[in-house]
Formats: structure tokens, sequence, C-alpha cells
């Protein structure tokens, strides 16, 4: 919680999207990032913000043209579930891909 880091498990899913970008050339996407409703409306939007950027950051690192990707970050706006226990506090912290074009 509280953190905008790739981890382990994040990185091996983050080369399956860096593959089908370098694969479809002309893609665009959405990172939308989100958070739990733990803590402030404001700092849970600059968090999921930072959490989209990352990633962002990590496929232009990997060869991906920067103007294909747009990073977004949503707060607690848009829940998967209920954050009503430690579970789904964790599934609603979360990247998401969007495809734009």
């Amino acid at each position: 919680t509280g953190k905008a880091d790739i981890t382990p498990e994040s990185e091996s899913v983050l080369q399956g999207a860096l593959k089908t970008m370098e694969t479809y050339g002309d893609m665009i996407v959405e990172i939308s990032g989100h958070t739990d409703d733990v803590g402030s409306d404001s700092n849970n939007k600059v968090l999921s913000q930072r959490r989209a950027d990352s990633v962002r950051f990590w496929l232009i690192n990997k060869g991906i043209a920067l103007d294909r990707i747009i990073a977004k970050g949503y707060g607690e706006e848009f829940p998967r579930v209920p954050n009503d226990s430690a579970e789904n506090k964790r599934i609603n912290r979360r990247i998401e891909f969007k495809r734009i074009r």
C-alpha cells in the first residue's frame, strides 16, 4: 500500500504488455492507476497517478514511444470490488490498460 514500485510479479505481466505494444506498433494505450479507499481522495489521486506513471516510464525505458502511452490516475473512483476487506482493498490497488487506438 502507498507505493508505486514495479514489483517482480508486475514485471512479468508488463513483459506481456510490452510484447503486445511491440507487435502492434500503432497501438495507443491508457494506463490507469487505481487505489483502495484508505487515505484522502487527493492523496489517492496522486498515488494512482504515480502508479500509472511508473508503468508508463517502464514501457518507455523498454523502447515504447512516449506518445503511445497515456497515464491517468483515478484514485479510488472506480473500485472493482467493495473496499470492505483487506483482500478487496488489495484487488482495488491496481493498474489497468485500455486500448485507445
